[in-house]
């Protein structure tokens, strides 16, 4: 009867309540083995049919009325008594077997649902571990998660990095501290962890976990094996990145030259995380006599090529300004330079100006733009203009267009030079932060030092950007002092 129903089996041979009761009674007069086996069979048919344990109660009770309570003679109600629990017994094995089962699927449920949940977590953990994150920031995590995931009291991991000089080892906990001897109680876990080439740099061990089974094992296991190999790229990410930083840094100058009678700092920020060595340069040196070359410009592309064309670029223009007064002679000399040593197409923006001081207190700056964002000039009395011509971009044609500008600076005068990822700004499709921006912010910075200024046009972009800047961005601040 697997698919009859409650009602069906209320109905059936007068109800359940009914064959149950002359099953019963069967019993109570022959005491038969034999007899007792319907109440085994009727409580399949109420487990199958949905009834409740109270409804077969009430069929018992009924059944005891009927058969037990009439009788008056005390030595026999007491024989019906017992053949009447024994009955009972019988009729509630299914019932206790239904309920073993729902017990035991209950827990295998629960179960699966902690397992579903632990896997959740180490899902989660492996997105967040993708991450290009620092070593000790890839330990943090895993050991606070492994905790967490496995619901231990406590949890450690501890790593020696190979390579290091001093070697470095580095430890992160989680939760209460472990006991002096927790590595030997119950509930304790451990797994290894490994760098590059699968060698092991260290352990992470989790302690007090009610349920350390194979199954909590296997999932710290897991988590060890995703932190490793967030340890594996880390390390690589870490040497990338120091060899673009120690690259980069070579393409700029260490630090600027103190010049008496000038005001001069310069700001530089690379795309991204800088992972990817940036085209943008600056630079300050001294000519021939008392002049002083001034340099920014932008190489084409991203990466080492563009850090070779940037490195022929910066010290062309160093040598060449020791032959030649004219920046605009300065500039054919770069351009026939790019052109003779490079076969890759790849061209440059750039300014290059000689900075004189005057007698007067102040400077003349003779400068060629090729192709460059045009320089800027803040005024001491506020006053903000954009000075000289374009020319050609150089390492594109043999005999570019070169024109040669001059601006005159006077005291409290600020001469501004940035690259175009200061004024190509944008965000989601639109610019944010452009030419005009830059100039209304230098019209209401006031009478600042070029460091402050520098400072204040780096903040403004990022700023703009909501974050690492999409482009690279350099910038040059002069400024004559006031008299």
């Amino acid at each position: 009867m697997g698919g009859t129903t409650r009602d069906q089996l209320r109905a059936t041979d007068g109800g359940f309540g009914a064959r149950y009761q002359r099953a019963f009674l069967r019993y109570l007069q022959t005491g038969d083995e034999a007899d007792v086996t319907p109440a085994y069979e009727l409580s399949r048919e109420a487990v199958g049919g949905h009834l409740s344990l109270l409804e077969l109660a009430e069929a018992h009770r009924e059944a005891f009325a009927a058969g037990v309570l009439p009788e008056r003679d005390a030595e026999r109600q007491q024989q019906l008594a017992e053949r009447a629990a024994a009955f009972l017994r019988e009729s509630l094995a299914t019932f206790e077997i239904a309920h073993r089962g729902y017990l035991e699927v209950q827990e295998v449920a629960r179960l699966e649902h902690e397992h579903a949940r632990q896997l959740q977590s180490v899902a989660e953990v492996s997105v967040a571990l993708n991450a290009a994150l620092p070593v000790a920031d890839v330990i943090d995590l895993v050991t606070a998660e492994a905790r967490h995931v496995l619901g231990g009291r406590s949890a450690r991991a501890h790593l020696e990095l190979p390579g290091s000089q001093p070697r470095r080892t580095l430890t992160a906990t989680s939760g209460e501290p472990p006991a002096e001897h927790a590595r030997e109680a119950p509930g304790a876990l451990r797994a290894s962890l490994t760098g590059r080439r699968g060698l092991v740099v260290g352990e992470i061990e989790v302690f007090g976990v009610e349920d350390a089974d194979p199954g909590a094992e296997a999932i710290l296991v897991q988590l060890a094996q995703v932190a490793s190999a967030a340890i594996g790229n880390a390390q690589i990410y870490g040497l990338e990145r120091e060899i673009a930083e120690t690259l980069q840094r070579s393409l700029l100058p260490q630090r600027l030259p103190k010049v008496d009678g000038l005001d001069i700092d310069a700001r530089y920020c690379a795309a991204g995380d800088g992972m990817v060595v940036g085209g943008d340069f600056y630079d300050v040196f001294r000519t021939n006599g008392t002049a002083w070359g001034v340099a920014i410009g932008d190489v084409c592309g991203k990466g080492p090529h563009a850090a070779a064309l940037t490195a022929l670029v910066r010290y062309t223009l160093r040598a060449a300004a020791l032959w030649e007064h004219r920046p605009e002679r300065v500039m054919a000399m770069l351009n026939e330079a790019i052109l003779d040593q490079r076969d890759d197409h790849r061209f440059c923006t750039a300014f290059y100006g000689q900075l004189q001081l005057t007698p007067a207190g102040g400077a003349r700056v003779d400068f060629v733009s090729a192709g460059h964002p045009l320089p800027i000039v803040r005024r001491a009395g506020g006053a903000v203009e954009t000075v000289g011509s374009y020319s050609t971009v150089l390492g594109v044609v043999p005999d570019p267009q070169l024109h040669a500008d001059t601006v005159e600076l006077a005291p409290g005068d600020l001469l501004v030079l940035y690259t175009d990822g200061v004024t190509e700004v944008r965000r989601r499709g639109r610019e944010v932060f452009g030419v005009d921006q830059l100039l209304a912010l230098l019209g209401e910075i006031g009478d600042v030092s070029a460091a402050k200024a520098a400072e204040r046009v780096e903040d403004a972009v990022l700023n703009a950007s909501g974050g690492p800047p999409r482009d690279d961005l350099a910038v040059i601040a002069v400024r004559i002092p006031p008299a």
